[in-house]
């Protein structure tokens, strides 16, 4: 019987009578470091052989796994929380699985899970992805998904390092909220909230930077989104209809936001004929609408950019990469994938219905979003 034993990640209280009847109970603990689970069997007057444990030794993981096929009562342990997040553990699991071998969780402290308790971020949906590698272009890549789903993101990471990666997060994705908690459950607990910038600010000030590390980062949702662009090729079709049925919706609700639209590429010098049909049948006449050609003090005014296709986000984000936190594509923002919006110009009438149709619908989520944000 294999036990996966939870053990505090600071204050040694923090461990559950059912742990320690398993350690009690059972004829071997293998432990990440002898040295640091002496001191918590020392403090519970529990005696036990100790093996010391790595998944990257063969002959280690080896001997755990002759302990267990002999039937012995066998618990894992590592130096704080759960074994196998962020910890050893995971090779003689999936052997242990592989044998058929009986596993037991003994459930306990976990830091992720406390920090984002206390966060202030709505815990129900959040992804850990641990320590990330120390490389700028893998961090990048191991955040760019998350801040896409919206959610709250938690990250493990040493004090000597905290700085540098905030610091690469900032200049990526500079709206973004952090918790950066310290020593979690121990005598020295510190909390720092705030927005990126001024967190940074904060480490800094202090110099030397101790104990355990965990952070807790989410892109800032603006509440005071008071304007949106949207964008497409030439500012004659698809960006035209997501503006003036925005417009629309947004009447309906009584939201007080500017509304505009924009062409990467603009040569025509009025709206595709389609395009006013498209709205005229929903009860839209379109007001005198001139197609216009992206510029800086577009991007500057919007608070949120809106596109029809991942190519002309990638575009915009080329030309302003300082804007690139408020750019994405329509169907992104709005949960409905990461397709693009089909470009009906010079096609027939009912290709203009059913590209329509999909603005349509991510627009009316748009608009509920909206609210919920300005709700929240």
């Amino acid at each position: 019987m294999l036990y996966i034993v939870g053990t505090p990640i600071g204050n040694i209280k923090d461990i559950t009578i059912r742990a320690i009847e398993t350690l009690k109970e059972c004829d071997f603990i293998v432990c990440e470091d002898t040295r640091q689970t002496l001191k918590i069997l020392n403090h519970y007057s529990i005696s036990k052989p100790l093996y010391s444990y790595s998944d990257h030794s063969t002959g280690k993981v080896e001997k755990v796994m002759e302990l267990l096929r002999s039937g012995r009562k066998v618990s894992l342990l590592s130096d704080g929380g759960m074994p196998n997040i962020s910890d050893p553990g995971i090779a003689v699991i999936k052997k242990a699985i592989e044998e058929n071998i009986k596993i037991e969780v003994i459930g306990g402290p976990t830091a992720c899970i406390n920090a984002i308790c206390a966060s202030g971020f709505d815990g129900s949906s959040f992804i850990f992805l641990g320590f990330l590698n120390r490389s700028r272009t893998k961090i990048i890549e191991a955040l760019s998904l998350p801040f896409l789903l919206d959610l709250p993101i938690v990250i493990y990471e040493s004090p000597n390092r905290v700085i540098d990666l905030l610091e690469i997060v900032f200049e990526k994705y500079p709206k973004t909220y952090v918790c950066v908690v310290r020593e979690m459950t121990k005598i020295y607990e510190e909390w720092i909230r705030g927005d990126i910038k001024t967190v940074i600010e904060k480490l800094k000030e202090r110099g030397a930077i101790k104990g355990e590390i965990t952070i807790i980062m989410k892109k800032q949702n603006n509440k005071n989104i008071s304007s949106i662009g949207f964008v497409c090729s030439g500012n004659t079709c698809r960006s035209v209809i997501a503006h003036y049925y925005f417009l629309k919706k947004i009447r309906e609700r009584g939201l007080n936001i500017s509304v505009s639209s924009a062409g990467l590429d603009v040569y025509d010098e009025k709206v595709n004929e389609n395009t006013t049909k498209i709205l005229f049948k929903n009860g839209i006449d379109l007001e005198n609408h001139k197609p216009f050609q992206i510029d800086r003090n577009f991007i500057e005014k919007n608070d949120l950019i809106l596109t029809m296709t991942k190519k002309q986000k990638r575009n915009l984000i080329s030309l302003f990469p300082e804007y690139s936190f408020k750019i994405n594509t329509l169907l992104e923002y709005t949960n409905l994938g990461s397709g693009d919006i089909y470009d009906p110009y010079g096609k027939d009438f009912e290709e203009y219905e059913k590209t329509f149709s999909k603005i349509k619908d991510a627009i009316d989520l748009l608009t509920e979003k909206i609210i919920k944000i300005k709700m929240n």
